[in-house]
């Protein structure tokens, strides 16, 4: 059996080797993601990792961890606070293994980048130029604001509504955090 195979195997078979597997692509993949928007940023400028750990609001200890592949274990809170500081957003998604696997096989450091930047966004800051990157770009599932009730969530037509602003946005996060629907 080959090596390939054998991977396979267990991580058809085991749960702990499909844990193990992922974590080991997150933790080369994000890592070289910050590392690469750090040093591409202009608007500050962050060539040292003290620039993104002042406005990420974190220790430059932290970034550095948050730099090596798999030297830390970020939580989603801190992930926010990077991509803050990044000026970007982040986006955690499930995905096939194939496409896990397609994402880390042509991730290239020196040509990622997030453009535009926040400051330079405008789909985002006005969202009423009814310019769209893709089908899902300026939309939010309203049942994630919790203001469908379940039959309506479970029934697959999920209403998909225009973001109005960011005000708007904040808020419907602020309800989907206080909801308790973990």
């Amino acid at each position: 059996m080959s090596e390939r195979s054998t991977r396979i195997s267990r991580l058809l078979s085991s749960q702990k080797s499909r844990t193990a597997y992922i974590k080991a692509k997150l933790g080369v993949l994000v890592p070289a993601q910050i590392r690469a928007l750090r040093l591409k940023s202009t608007e500050p400028p962050m060539p040292r990792q003290r620039d993104l750990a002042k406005e990420a609001e974190l220790q430059q200890s932290r970034i550095s961890m948050f730099e090596t592949p798999g030297m830390a274990n970020m939580t989603l809170e801190t992930l926010a606070k990077v991509a803050a500081g990044l000026r970007s957003g982040v986006i955690v998604k499930f995905v096939p293994f194939s496409e896990m696997l397609h994402w880390e096989n042509t991730f290239s450091p020196n040509a990622f980048d997030v453009n535009p930047r926040l400051e330079e966004d405008e789909q985002f800051l006005d969202p009423s130029t009814g310019i769209r990157i893709d089908s899902n770009s300026w939309f939010c599932d309203s049942n994630v604001a919790g203001s469908q009730d379940e039959e309506e969530a479970n029934s697959g037509d999920t209403e998909r509504k225009p973001m109005e602003t960011v005000d708007e946005q904040a808020k419907m996060a602020a309800a989907g955090a206080g909801s308790g629907g973990r």
